[in-house]
């Protein structure tokens, strides 16, 4: 197939050990950025599978209707800029793995290193001794202030444990479902949003943006904040109202902003506002950007395609483009799902290890990719570190649940033993 991945800024992909997964295949990378539908319909024009990096370009009917070509479009995380609708009317699927018990450490990572630089002052100390001066202030220590996380997910989850591990005091707001779940927690709740903007010093944003959320942070929420208090968006630029944070911070409320996302992307305009702010501190979306991460995230993307190529798409987020004839014959899979969940067991097992077991033993049969499109593994990955697969909560409960039914199905399982003795 043809195969073409858009906005690969440093030609980073190519590099990664997970690139192997596309032997065999026709591989386009672009490294530049480009918006412009005529020139996206002419570079496209003979793609079969497009890749897209996150939300680095949009994806609508305009362009969907000039590439007849187009059968699949494999990405990770959310789609706001794809549309979908579009997709399914020209027959093309979406596979994006929404990794629901994997939160982006390297966003969080991130979050942490802006609040320690923007606390610090790092980024403008640094420029005073490049300049030929000397210290230009005095930084604020962590440990005993409040930490305010709004939005508790994965990665809301994270920095507030990190927040933990430095000493302060962690508060959290969010919708009620998440509110209930911090508590459960162990982490302290907000009586309500006003209390929350008064009473942190450092607050971090962690939301999905979707329409609900657009402008939640208003100026008046700013406006409550602390002229000590530091906000940190690693998030979506659209949570806060348009212009509420640079004028927030011209009023001196919150004191100072930690950023790396924004309304218009890549930004290159050097005028923009928070960049010419001496209280902030700015970064150009690089939350997820580390050679660690995009191993994780393109790894489940390349899988996406290989699973597609072999005629057994998985997280498709448009099903309807399927039709009828491509409903898997459950009978078939289910069994061995099980089979695979009862292998891996309640110890990890290398993720190497498990693709080409399950691969070689069942090579026209997606049970990996089933067992992973029902949110039933669990892939644990340390930098530096050998990745594992296991059980997920939702994989453990329905090996429990229907473990009776492994009884008639040994015969898959005995194979695969066979299979494992014989490359130790």
């Amino acid at each position: 197939m043809n195969i073409t991945i858009l906005d690969d800024y440093f030609d980073t992909l190519r590099g990664l050990p997970c690139f192997r997964k596309l032997d065999g295949h026709t591989v386009t990378i672009w490294n530049d950025h480009v918006q412009d539908v005529d020139v996206l319909a002419e570079r496209l024009r003979d793609t079969d599978v497009l890749v897209l990096i996150r939300e680095r370009t949009e994806i609508r009917a305009a362009l969907i209707s000039r590439l007849p070509k187009l059968r699949l479009i494999s990405q990770r995380s959310v789609f706001p800029h794809i549309d979908i609708d579009a997709c399914t009317a020209h027959g093309v699927i979406v596979s994006s793995n929404q990794h629901a018990d994997t939160p982006s450490y390297a966003a969080a990572e991130l979050t942490w290193g802006l609040i320690l630089s923007a606390m610090r002052q790092i980024a403008q100390q640094m420029r005073s001794l490049q300049e030929g001066r000397w210290q230009i202030g005095v930084g604020k220590t962590l440990r005993g202030r409040t930490l305010g996380i709004y939005g508790y997910g994965r990665i809301g989850a994270e920095v507030a444990a990190y927040g933990a591990a430095f000493g302060m005091k962690v508060l959290i707001w969010a919708s009620e479902a998440s509110r209930l779940r911090a508590r459960e927690d162990g982490w302290d709740i907000a009586p309500d949003k006003k209390t929350f903007f008064e009473t942190c010093d450092v607050l971090s944003l962690h939301m999905r943006l979707v329409a609900a959320t657009r402008s939640i942070v208003t100026a008046a929420d700013l406006g409550m904040m602390k002229p000590s208090a530091l906000i940190v968006n690693t998030s979506r630029a659209g949570l806060i109202a348009p212009g509420a944070l640079e004028q927030a911070l011209r009023l001196g409320r919150p004191g100072m902003a930690a950023v790396d996302v924004y309304e218009q992307e890549p930004l290159r305009d050097a005028q923009h506002p928070l960049l010419r702010m001496a209280n902030v501190v700015c970064t150009p979306h690089i939350g997820y950007v580390t050679e660690d991460e995009f191993e994780l995230q393109f790894s489940d993307i390349f899988e996406q395609i290989v699973s597609f190529a072999a005629g057994h798409p998985i997280h498709v987020v448009n099903p309807q483009v399927l039709g009828p004839a491509a409903v898997e014959n459950d009978d078939t899979v289910a069994p061995l799902v099980l089979d695979l969940l009862e292998w891996i067991g309640s110890d990890a097992r290398p993720y190497s290890e498990v693709i080409e077991i399950w691969r070689t033993s069942c090579p026209r049969l997606p049970v990996w990719e089933e067992a992973n499109a029902r949110g039933y593994l669990t892939r644990l990955h340390t930098p530096g570190g050998v990745a594992e697969v296991t059980l997920s909560e939702a994989g453990a409960a329905h090996l429990r649940a229907n473990r009776d039914g492994l009884a008639g199905h040994s015969q898959t399982s005995s194979h695969i033993q066979v299979q494992e003795r014989s490359k130790a």
